[in-house]
């Protein structure tokens, strides 16, 4: 019986993983991988915001190859930094690098760097600072408001944030003014990862669609927030 469920299970999982992609084919929404969903209506005047990028910025050298579009790759980790730095000389220009966090607060702010894995987080409870060997130094952290004025552009087409659990304090209390800005919104939620719930994301994916958004999700960890 116990094998029976489990195999039911499965099923359910396939099956509703397949629905998810057919609702989003049906709404126009474009998928790449690993986990981006968004509505392609980008162009070359199109700015971006790729906020925890990584060190190969896949989505923003993804969208600056298919539409010549202008991406603002953000991240604080030092060990990230030369593999950015080449790649604003490789895009000429299509690519700007800032080695900044995204908080609810400007100043600075100390980030923990694993050594051992791509993501680092300044919430000291992510698995990875937990688990792996890591080094620590300040930063500077910049607000919604303040980033989207360093990029000096307005508003933005789409912003990506994959800030690895700081996330929920960011998003807990946005206000209009801040979240208008964006006409489409990523978000990847670290529930699984921190010391933050299933339920508080939901929370959060809640408060973000009272402000007039949409949302889609493939798997209840990567949403697109969107006004259409």
């Amino acid at each position: 019986m116990n094998t029976l469920k489990r195999i039911l299970r499965k099923i359910h999982r396939v099956t509703s993983k397949q629905l998810s992609f057919i609702r989003m084919k049906i709404r126009g929404i474009q998928y790449y991988p690993p986990n981006y969903v968004y509505f392609d209506d980008f162009n070359e005047d199109s700015v971006i915001i790729d906020v925890g990028c990584g060190y190969e910025a896949e989505l923003s050298n993804h969208l600056i190859r298919i539409h010549k579009l202008h991406a603002f790759g953000v991240d604080p980790t030092k060990k990230h930094a030369p593999f950015l730095k080449n790649l604003e000389k490789v895009t000429k220009g299509k690519f700007s690098y800032l080695p900044v966090a995204v908080t609810r607060k400007d100043g600075l702010i100390e980030f923990h760097e694993s050594r051992q894995n791509e993501s680092g987080s300044i919430l000291s409870e992510h698995i990875n600072i937990k688990n792996d060997d890591i080094i620590t130094y300040s930063v500077e952290s910049v607000t919604l408001q303040e980033l989207v004025k360093r990029v000096g552009a307005t508003p933005i087409d789409f912003i990506k944030l994959d800030i690895e659990g700081a996330e929920y304090e960011l998003l807990s209390d946005i206000s209009d003014q801040d979240i208008n800005q964006f006409k489409q919104i990523f978000v990847e939620f670290h529930h699984h990862c921190t010391n933050h719930t299933a339920q508080e994301t939901m929370l959060l994916v809640q408060h973000i669609q009272s402000k007039g958004f949409k949302v889609f999700t493939l798997d209840r960890i990567n949403y697109l927030f969107y006004r259409k």
